[in-house]
């Protein structure tokens, strides 16, 4: 007599929604990626320009390369279309920003930058960051943030109409809170306790649990 044999029954394949998402307006194709690419970083970015000093949340953030170690951010266009960002005006005006990561501590005067306030306006000292010197660039660093990186501009690429510029960035300069850091340059996440961008409007997450899954062995 054959030996019996049991096989596993196939799971149903869930259903789906068929989206053209390149016909659709650019504030659902933004609704539907903002709030399926989750969790993502936010980059408060500092910029010096014409007008003085700027700094604005991006949360199309993240890094992209090492040696040289580099970062992007993607910057719409105001609400409107019209013109560009200020922190995308004082890109083009000096080639030079700071990164911060967004700690939970901080989310409250992250958020007080997020507006589209009017040119020369101050938003770093509107929410009651303390600013002190960059050792490599212009702008200067939030001294409230964990981390903050210098950077140089690589590259601006616009994308798409209303466009979205692709800012490539080279990291010229770390500094990260004593605390968070080892002598081995292991980076204690809870420590650090940066917060990441969910979905429209206002919704945000913690790093409140996480767990090991190390790469299966071949």
């Amino acid at each position: 007599m054959e030996p019996s044999t049991s096989r596993a029954t196939p799971a149903a394949t869930p259903a789906t929604v068929e989206i053209d998402l390149p016909s659709l307006a650019w504030a659902d194709q933004y609704k539907i990626l903002s709030s399926t690419v989750i969790p993502r970083p936010i980059a408060l970015v500092s910029t010096a320009g014409p007008a003085g000093t700027n700094a604005a949340p991006f949360s199309f953030f993240n890094a992209v390369a090492f040696c040289p170690p580099m970062l992007m951010i993607s910057i719409g266009s105001p609400a409107g279309g019209e013109g560009e960002k200020h922190t995308l005006t004082n890109l083009r005006a000096n080639g030079e920003c700071v990164v911060h990561i967004v700690d939970d501590a901080n989310k409250e005067r992250m958020n007080r930058c997020a507006p589209e306030y009017p040119i020369g306006v101050n938003e770093i000292a509107l929410a009651g960051f303390t600013t002190i010197a960059s050792t490599m660039v212009q702008p200067p660093r939030i001294a409230e943030l964990p981390v903050q990186y210098e950077c140089r501009v690589h590259s601006i690429q616009p994308l798409g109409s209303p466009p979205c510029h692709l800012v490539l960035l080279e990291v010229v300069a770390a500094h990260i809170r004593r605390d968070a850091i080892d002598e081995r340059h292991r980076i204690d996440l809870l420590r650090l306790n940066p917060i990441g961008r969910l979905s429209s409007p206002g919704m945000y997450t913690r790093i409140t649990d996480n767990f090991r899954m190390d790469v299966p062995a071949i």
